[in-house]
C-alpha cells in the first residue's frame, strides 16, 4: 500500500503532535445507521462520558482543576455531537479534543467500538493503519483554460494535488469562411491545447509516481475529455475508473458527489472480486480461512493480511481486558494472560479494530451472497497454512 502522504494540513498536525502539559480527547462513536438510530448513539455518547468521567474522578495523576476541564470538554464533544454532526454514510466519528473544545472531525468509513481516550497526544494509531489501507482517488476536472487535481480521500475532498492555467483562450468562434489568418490563429490555438494537454498528462503522471493517489476519475465537459484521453499515457489509462460531465466551475460538493458514485460502484467490483478470490483460489490454496473461528485464531497469531466481513455480520463472544484476546467460546479467564474477560453480543467491532491495529487491510463487503454462505468472515494471510 502507498504511504500515507496525501492528507490535509490539519491530519499531519494531529500525527505530529508535540506532548503539552493539557490532555487531548479522542472519541471514537459508533454512529453507523445499520447499528444504530440517532438516538441510540446519543445514549451511548453520555453512558461513555459518565465512564470516563468516574474514571478520571478516581485517577490521582489529575489534578482537581484538570479533572474540571476534562469534564468541561467532554460537555463541549457532546454539544458538537448534537448540534454539528449529521451522520450520514459514516459508520464511525473519530473527533479529537483539546483545551479550546473539538479541533478536527475524522468520518471513518468502519465500524469501531465508541469509546473516549485521553492522553497528552492524539490518539491515531487505528486512524494510521486505515489510513494506509485506504484507496486514494484523484478528480482531474480540465477545461480549455485550466485544470485542477483534487484528492477525495475518506469520502471526502483533503486536498489539491495541482493546478494550471492554460494560454488557450476559452472559446473560439467558428465561420463557415476562415481568412488564412484567422486559419492561422486557430491552429496557433490548437498547438497551445495539444501542449497545454501534454503538461497536465506529465504533472498527472508524476503525481501517480509518487503515490499521491491510487485510481483517477476524469471531469470536464464530454467533448474535451475524449480529446484529453488521446494524450493519457498508458499507465494513467489503466488507473482511470470513469468520468464526471461537468462545468469548469462546477463546485466542489457536486464534483464530490458524481465521483462518490462512481468510486462506490468501482469499490463494490473490487470488493466482490476480492470475495472471489478468497473462496475460489486463497481459502483452497491454504493462504485463507473462513469463518469467525479461523478468523479469530490467526489474528491472534498474526497471520492475516486481509479482513473481509459482510457488514450485517454478527457474533457474540469474549474479550480479554487485558491483552484483548477474542474468543467465541465461553471463557472465565483469558487463554493468553489469564487475565478477566468480558462478554458482547457482539464482538465485530473487536475483531476489526484489532485488525487494524495488527496493520492488516479491512473490507467491508454488502449483500454479498457467497461471502454470506461461507460465513459472513474470512480473511486473506500472510503466510501459506
Amino acid at each position: 500500500m502507498s504511504n500515507i502522504i496525501n492528507i490535509s494540513d490539519d491530519l499531519k498536525k494531529i500525527f505530529n503532535y508535540e506532548d503539552t502539559e493539557n490532555q487531548v480527547i479522542s472519541l471514537y462513536l459508533n454512529v453507523s445507521r445499520a447499528k444504530n438510530l440517532q438516538k441510540d448513539y446519543i445514549s451511548r455518547l453520555n453512558s461513555i462520558i459518565v465512564e470516563s468521567k468516574a474514571e478520571i474522578e478516581k485517577d490521582g495523576r489529575y489534578s482537581k482543576k484538570r479533572k474540571k476541564e476534562l469534564a468541561e470538554l467532554m460537555y463541549k464533544i457532546k454539544d458538537y455531537v448534537n448540534d454539528y454532526f449529521n451522520p450520514e454514510s459514516t459508520k464511525t466519528l473519530l473527533l479529537y479534543a483539546g483545551v479550546s473544545g473539538v479541533f478536527k472531525e475524522v468520518r471513518l468509513p468502519v465500524n469501531l467500538k465508541s469509546k473516549i481516550i485521553i492522553d497528552p497526544k492524539p490518539h491515531t494509531q487505528i486512524l494510521r493503519n486505515l489510513l494506509q489501507n485506504t484507496k486514494k482517488y484523484a478528480v482531474l476536472l480540465i477545461d480549455r483554460e485550466k485544470a485542477q487535481i483534487s484528492l477525495i480521500y475518506l469520502d471526502e475532498i483533503q486536498n489539491y494535488l495541482g493546478a494550471f492555467i492554460s494560454e488557450v483562450p476559452p472559446k473560439v468562434k467558428y465561420k463557415s469562411q476562415l481568412s488564412f489568418k484567422e486559419k492561422n490563429i486557430l491552429s496557433r490555438m490548437e498547438e497551445k491545447l495539444h501542449h497545454f494537454f501534454k503538461i497536465v498528462n506529465e504533472k498527472t503522471l508524476k503525481l501517480l509516481e509518487e503515490e499521491k493517489f491510487d485510481y483517477l476519475i476524469l471531469a470536464g465537459r464530454k467533448p474535451l475529455l475524449s480529446q484529453f484521453k488521446n494524450y493519457l499515457h498508458s499507465f494513467l489509462q489503466q488507473r482511470l475508473i470513469g468520468d464526471i460531465l461537468a462545468e469548469p466551475d462546477s463546485h466542489q460538493s457536486i464534483i464530490l458527489e458524481k465521483a462518490k458514485v462512481i468510486i462506490d460502484e468501482f469499490e463494490k467490483g473490487l470488493k466482490s472480486e476480492t470475495v472471489n478470490k478468497l473462496l475460489d483460489e486463497y481459502n483452497p490454496n491454504g493462504m485463507g480461512v473462513l469463518g469467525v473461528d479461523g478468523v479469530i485464531e490467526f489474528l491472534a497469531l498474526e497471520h492475516i493480511k486481509t479482513l473481509v466481513y459482510d457488514e450485517d455480520f454478527t457474533a457474540n463472544g469474549y474479550v480479554c481486558e487485558g491483552c484483548g484476546y477474542i474468543s467465541i467460546k465461553e471463557i472465565e479467564n483469558c487463554l493468553y494472560c489469564k487475565g478477566r474477560v468480558t462478554y458482547y453480543n457482539d464482538i465485530t467491532d473487536e475483531i476489526i479494530e484489532t485488525s487494524l491495529n495488527k496493520g492488516c487491510e479491512i473490507i467491508s463487503v454488502k449483500n454479498n451472497r457467497r461471502l454470506v454462505e461461507a460465513g459472513s468472515i474470512g480473511a486473506i494471510l500472510r503466510f501459506k497454512l
